[in-house]
């Protein structure tokens, strides 16, 4: 009797990013993989009888794509997922920050603030007066601090703020065109008592997420789709330049 192949995937996800490589790394929760193929699919008419039909038909491979829900929001997926890159920023102690207040409104501050310790935080006037009260003039935020709208600071004041900044992660959007990566599925299949299945992808082109979820009432995913591009070191007959399988 041939064995039953059914299956039921998990696992884990790495990326290399082609372009600057630091090994494969795992991208942390990814709960959809998935392949397609696009055909372009030519056919010929029989005409030699009555009823039509086919005579030939040939399918050609057009486009070999993928798709990945990605769960773990890290600051490399987001990079990633919309043509971005980003940098590690240190806590550092930040003084004389120039801004403009207006009452009521918020002064988001260059760097993400540390308000473990409120007296971090000193607002002035340029030239260091007059000194502005916490709770009197102004509020903290995560973002910075929030003018009070009683008006003690008047509208379009220039303002001076010292600060300690926690380490943080900083993104920036839209400043490549997508780098090529090479991704290696280390899967189980628990239908076949978590026989590993191990697929690997050569070179792949990931297409910018379609959207980015900030508020929602549920665990956020960035959705990707993309291309699987051939991969011309790979050589030899019968070997794939696209991508293998390895099943147990």
């Amino acid at each position: 009797m041939s064995d039953l192949y059914t299956y039921i995937g998990a696992g884990q996800v790495y990326l290399e990013n082609l372009a600057a490589s630091k090994g494969l790394l795992p991208i942390g929760e990814v709960s959809k993989l998935e392949m397609s193929i696009e055909t372009d699919k030519k056919t010929l008419q029989s005409h030699v009888q009555g009823g039509g039909g086919l005579a030939d038909s040939v399918a050609r491979i057009s486009a070999l794509n993928f798709a990945m829900d990605i769960n773990s929001l890290s600051p490399e997926n987001l990079a990633m997922a919309m043509y971005g890159s980003t940098s590690a920023a240190a806590s550092e102690t930040i003084t004389d920050e120039s801004h403009t207040a207006y009452p009521g409104a918020l002064v988001s501050f260059t760097a993400v603030p540390d308000l473990t310790d409120s007296a971090s935080v000193v607002v002035t006037g340029t030239g260091g007066t007059p000194a502005y009260v916490l709770g009197t003039d102004y509020d903290l935020s995560p973002a910075g601090i929030l003018i009070k709208a009683s008006e003690s600071i008047a509208a379009a004041t220039p303002i001076l703020v010292d600060y300690l900044s926690k380490a943080h992660n900083v993104l920036e959007m839209l400043t490549n065109s997508g780098d090529s990566y090479r991704l290696v599925f280390e899967g189980l299949n628990e239908a076949r008592s978590d026989k590993p299945v191990i697929a690997e992808l050569y070179r792949n082109k990931f297409d910018p997420t379609s959207g980015l979820g900030l508020i929602s009432d549920d665990f956020g995913t960035l959705s990707l789709t993309g291309s699987v591009l051939k991969d011309p070191a790979k050589a030899g007959a019968g070997i794939s330049k696209y991508m293998n399988i390895k099943m147990v």
